[in-house]
Order: structure tokens, then sequence, then C-alpha cells
């Protein structure tokens, strides 16, 4: 052991301010961290969501999520998250065919993460060309 040179390792990590509002995207699943679902009030009594989209030009700039109780022939179900049995803040919004359409086939094994913005009372959106 005595012929070891111990050298310091730069690591780079993002600090991210408590609180912040962001999407987890991938394999198949949207998750809502709590600061995306404190944006919108009584998120959990919702059980649908509707997916939008914003563009600019011809190109797809965000997703949006419009939470509602009435279901329709487009409505996604919304799930609270779950750790070890307990449900915990978070949402999930299982949708395959979503996160293949605008993220790619790349997002079927990896996941990245997107900042999230409240655009009404029922309404968020997922800035899709930015990951964090």
């Amino acid at each position: 052991m005595s012929n070891l040179v111990w050298e310091k390792v730069d690591v780079k990590q993002i600090s991210r301010r408590s609180g912040e509002a962001f999407a987890s995207i991938g394999q198949g699943r949207i998750a809502l961290n709590p600061g995306a679902c404190e944006l919108i009030e009584n998120i959990y009594s919702y059980e649908w969501v509707n997916v939008l989209q914003a563009k600019k030009g011809n190109q797809v700039v965000k997703l949006g999520l419009r939470f509602t109780n009435n279901k329709d022939k487009n409505s996604l179900s919304v799930t609270r998250r779950k750790y070890k049995g307990h449900e915990i803040e978070g949402i999930n919004i299982n949708s395959k065919s979503i996160v293949k359409q605008f993220f790619g086939e790349i997002k079927d094994t990896t996941t990245g993460r997107y900042n999230v913005e409240k655009i009404d009372d029922v309404t968020i959106a997922i800035d899709i060309l930015k990951e964090i």
C-alpha cells in the first residue's frame, strides 16, 4: 500500500435547488417529482391526464400535461408513486408510445430530466428541448 499515490478527483455535480420542478422521462414513463407536483393544487386528486404539444414553427418544443377527472379516448392514467408499498410524493404517467414519439428510441433504455413549468391551474409543460 505504501507504493500507492492518492490524488483528489474533481467531481462535477449538478446542484439542484430544493423544490425544483422536473420530470424524469424514459423507459415508457413520465415521472413528475414532488416539485413538479406542487405546481398543481390538489394534483393527487386527479385520475387522468391529457397530453398536449406546443410548437414553434414546425418543431414541438413543449409537452403539456393537463390534469382532469374526465376520461376521454386520449386520456392517460395518473399513478401515485410508491416506494416499498407506500405512496410517496410524485406521479407516474406510463406511456411507451408518448415517450417514443417525443423523445425517441433512446429513451427506451435511458432516462433524462427536463424542467417543468406551470401553464394554468391544471396544466404543466415539460421543456423537451433541454435535458437538465
